[in-house]
C-alpha cells in the first residue's frame, strides 16, 4: 500500500485534525467536505473513513456507511471501533445476528469497550435473548466509574446517555423481580408492615428511591435500612452480651501475641481486585501496614485460625453474630502498624454495628466517627455504626490491635433481620447469573 510522502503526511495530518476540530464544533458537513478531500490522496485514512460512516449511517445510508467501513477495515482490521460501527450498522440492516458477530469482535479486541456492550445489550434484546442481554449490560455498568453520571452527562453524547438508561432499566426490572420473589414468602409469613424498612430498603437500592439519611456524616456504601436510629457511638452500656467478650481479652491476648510472633496467616487487610482503581486505598492495598488474621470473613469460618485461637473462637461463639450469607459474619484481629492511616470511608449497611474489642493499644492512636475523634481502652469493647464516615490511626512506635466484628442494629426486628438476608441473597443471586467476565 502506497505511503504519502512526509509533504503529504504533515498536509494529511493537518487537515485531519482541522476536521475534528469543525465536527468537534458541530459543523459536520464542513468536518465531512475535509475528510472526503483527504480520501481523494490518502484512501485508507481510517479516520476519515470512520468519520464519513457514522455520518451516513446517522443519514441512513447504510450501504454508504458499510462500504466506508468496509475499507477502513481492510486498512485496520484490529481497531474496536471500526467492528463496534459495523455492527451498528448491521443492526440498522435488521441482520441482527451479524450485528452480534461484529460487536463481539470489538469487546475481544477491547475488553473494556463499554459501548459496545451496551449496543450488544440492546441487540440481544430486539432479539428477545433478555437474561444475556441483562448479563451485557450488567458487565457494561461496572466498567462504568460512575454510570449514573454518564446518564446525566450533557457533555456526553445523547445516544450514548440513551444507551446507559437503557441498560439501567433492564438492570433495573431484573433486581426487582429477585429481590420481590426472595421478599414474597417472608410478607405471606410476617406481614408487610413487619418488612416495611425492608422494602423501602430495597427501593433506595434499586434506585426507585431517594434515601434520606439521618446525618450528614452517614452514607452506607451498600445498603440503608431508613427509619433507623443514627447513633454513631452508642453507649457501651446498651450492649450486655459483650461483657463475657470483654471478660475473655486477658486469653484473647496471649493468641494475639503467638499469632504476632509466628506471623502466619496474617495478610494485607486492604486487597483490591485486578483491574480496580484502588483510588483512596492506594497508600494500603497490598500492605502489611494494615494486616489481618480472620476468623470469619464473607460469612465463612476460616477453621484453620478459629483452631489456633480456641478463647478467641469460644468468645466469637458465644456471641449471636450476624449470619448472611457471603456476608457476615466477619471476624478478625486488626493490625495497624506505627505510622499507618486508615482513610476515611464508609462502612457497607447500617443495620449492623461494629464492635472493637482493643487488645493492643499503645498511646497516639484513634478513630474518628463522624464527627467526633475516640480513643480505645484495652479490654472495653468499642461499638460504634461504621456507616458513619470514620477512619483511624496509629502514631505511635508501637502496633495497635483489636479484634473486629459486627452486631446486629438492636432496633432491627427479626423480621426484618430475615428480610434482610433474603435481600442480600437476592443480590447475590444476580451477581452470581449475570456478572460474567467483565
Amino acid at each position: 500500500m502506497n505511503q504519502p510522502a512526509p509533504d503529504a503526511a504533515w498536509q494529511i495530518q493537518t487537515l485531519a485534525d482541522s476536521a475534528k476540530l469543525l465536527a468537534d464544533r458541530g459543523e459536520l458537513r464542513e468536518a465531512e467536505d475535509i475528510y472526503r478531500r483527504i480520501l481523494e490522496v490518502a484512501p485508507y485514512h481510517v479516520r476519515s473513513l470512520n468519520f464519513l460512516a457514522v455520518q451516513a449511517m446517522i443519514r441512513g445510508e447504510l450501504d454508504k456507511s458499510r462500504a466506508y467501513l468496509e475499507q477502513a477495515l481492510r486498512a485496520a482490521p484490529d481497531r474496536a471501533i471500526l467492528n463496534q460501527n459495523m455492527g451498528l450498522v448491521q443492526r440498522e440492516r435488521g441482520e441482527l445476528a451479524d450485528a452480534l458477530i461484529w460487536l463481539d469482535r470489538a469487546i475481544a479486541l477491547k475488553p473494556e469497550h463499554r459501548n459496545a456492550r451496551l449496543h450488544k445489550g440492546a441487540v440481544l434484546m430486539e432479539l428477545g435473548r433478555r437474561d444475556e442481554a441483562v448479563s451485557i449490560y450488567w458487565q457494561a455498568w461496572r466498567n462504568f466509574p460512575n454510570p449514573e453520571l454518564v446518564a446525566n452527562d450533557p457533555f456526553t453524547p445523547l445516544a450514548i446517555r440513551n444507551l446507559v438508561r437503557e441498560a439501567a432499566e433492564h438492570i433495573r426490572a431484573k433486581q426487582v423481580q429477585l429481590i420481590a420473589d426472595a421478599l414474597a414468602p417472608l410478607h405471606e409469613r410476617h406481614g408487610a408492615d413487619a418488612l416495611a424498612r425492608v422494602d423501602e430498603m430495597a427501593e433506595i437500592y434499586v434506585g426507585r428511591r431517594t434515601p434520606v439519611y439521618q446525618h450528614a456524616l452517614q452514607r452506607p456504601a451498600f445498603l440503608y435500612l431508613p427509619h433507623l436510629k443514627a447513633d454513631p457511638v452508642p453507649a457501651r452500656s446498651k450492649f450486655p452480651q459483650l461483657r463475657h467478650l470483654e471478660s475473655a481479652t486477658d486469653a484473647i491476648r496471649e493468641e494475639l501475641r503467638a499469632v504476632l510472633a509466628s506471623g502466619e496467616g496474617l495478610a494485607p487487610y486492604v486487597r483490591i481486585p485486578a483491574g480496580q482503581d484502588p483510588q483512596q486505598w492506594a497508600d494500603l492495598a497490598g500492605s502489611s501496614q494494615w494486616s489481618s488474621l480472620h476468623f470469619y470473613k464473607a460469612g465463612e469460618a476460616v477453621k484453620e485460625n478459629l483452631d489456633r485461637c480456641p478463647h478467641t473462637a469460644a468468645a466469637l461463639a458465644a456471641l449471636s453474630l450476624p449470619q448472611i450469607p457471603g456476608h457476615a459474619p466477619e471476624a478478625f484481629f486488626s493490625i495497624l502498624n506505627p505510622g499507618a492511616h486508615i482513610p476515611s470511608h464508609f462502612g457497607l449497611a447500617n443495620y449492623k454495628l461494629a464492635v472493637h474489642l482493643p487488645l493492643m493499644v499503645p498511646p497516639d492512636c484513634s478513630i474518628r466517627i463522624g464527627n467526633d475523634t475516640h480513643g480505645w481502652k484495652e479490654g472495653e469493647c468499642l461499638v460504634f455504626d461504621d456507616s458513619f464516615q470514620h477512619e483511624a490511626w496509629n502514631r505511635s512506635d508501637k502496633s495497635r490491635v483489636v479484634l473486629i466484628m459486627e452486631m446486629w442494629h438492636p432496633e432491627v426486628s427479626e423480621a426484618e433481620r430475615e428480610g434482610i438476608v433474603a435481600m442480600v441473597g437476592a443480590i447475590e443471586d444476580f451477581s452470581r447469573k449475570y456478572g460474567g467476565a467483565a
